[in-house]
């Protein structure tokens, strides 16, 4: 093989001498860019569908499970490809309207240098990738709340490379809706609730057994496509779970304020608990003549795992 590379066969390649040590700064200065780098990878392996899971632990730790169906990664080499300059882009890199060209075999070194833990956790039909940063060691660019629009969160990250890449389809959120995603658009297929609790671990979503079943009961909306144009399509976490809004309705819209949106979700936050239940986040909707508010409601338990085997 000509030039920097070294062929390691299957199509992969390594850097070689000392063009490795040459290219090695890495990009990645907050945890929105290792989601970008991660994108990516999943749009060059030919994914069609990317799937994107994130939480946030003790306030600290920022997960990202960002599962594809694309070609995947073959057995011997998962864990070579986190070694700096291994790559199967070598002979066309990407250069799609970011910053550099993408495919000189770097960033998922990066992403485990800055990660506290970052893993394929599976080959294949469907790839799974798997990183948990340390907040205080690798910032976030910004809040991640639905709730408040930001142009730099992880939420606009996934927007904004959904308009670069608008054949792509791209589906963000928690573990649990993302688990009720790839049961919707069959990319796991269905079966009993332990089943597809094994399932999950192995594919990086860390619900719990008592969340799958919520999932499989249809408690859980699936995460809505991301469309190129910035919003969610087909449900998802980030839109008021069923319904639509009145088109055309009478009467006045009542405003209603942050404060007291507040107050509201602190008193069914409270009538849950005298219940032994624990609320979900508020959601409310002013429409002409009526105010809609919906919250979900389950038994109180540790959402997530924090460890995977």
């Amino acid at each position: 093989m000509e030039g920097p590379y070294r062929d390691l066969g299957s199509g992969f390649a390594r850097l070689s001498g000392a063009e490795g040590p040459r290219r090695a700064p890495s990009r990645i200065s907050c945890v929105e860019d290792a989601l970008l780098q991660m994108l990516r990878n999943a749009r060059d392996a030919d994914a069609s569908r990317i799937f994107v899971a994130t939480t946030l632990r003790s306030r600290r730790y920022r997960t990202l499970t960002v599962l594809d169906d694309g070609h995947g990664v073959p057995e011997p080499y998962t864990e070579l490809i986190f070694e700096p300059g291994v790559t199967s882009r070598h002979l066309s890199p990407v250069a799609d309207g970011e910053r550099n060209p993408h495919g000189a075999g770097l960033s998922l070194y990066h992403i485990r240098q800055n990660a506290a833990d970052a893993r394929l956790l599976h080959p294949s039909s469907p790839t799974a990738f798997y990183a948990v940063f340390d907040t205080t060691h690798l910032p976030e660019r910004s809040l991640q709340s639905p709730s408040r629009p930001s142009r730099s969160n992880l939420l606009a990250t996934t927007r904004s490379f959904a308009a670069r890449n608008p054949t792509l389809s791209l589906y963000y959120g928690s573990p649990a809706a993302i688990l009720a995603t790839l049961l919707h658009n069959r990319i796991i297929q269905r079966a009993g609730s332990a089943e597809i609790h094994s399932t999950a671990r192995r594919l990086g979503l860390g619900v719990s057994l008592r969340t799958v079943q919520r999932v499989l009961r249809g408690a859980v909306r699936p995460a809505g496509r991301i469309s190129h144009e910035g919003s969610e399509r087909g449900g998802g976490e980030a839109g008021l779970s069923g319904g639509s809004s009145s088109a055309g309705g009478e009467g006045p819209v009542l405003y209603v304020g942050e404060e007291d949106r507040e107050r509201i979700a602190d008193i069914l936050s409270r009538a849950a608990q005298a219940s032994y239940l624990k609320s979900g986040e508020l959601r409310l909707e002013s429409r002409p003549g009526e105010v809609v508010i919906r919250v979900s409601v389950h038994e109180p338990e540790e959402e997530y795992d924090a460890y995977y085997y």
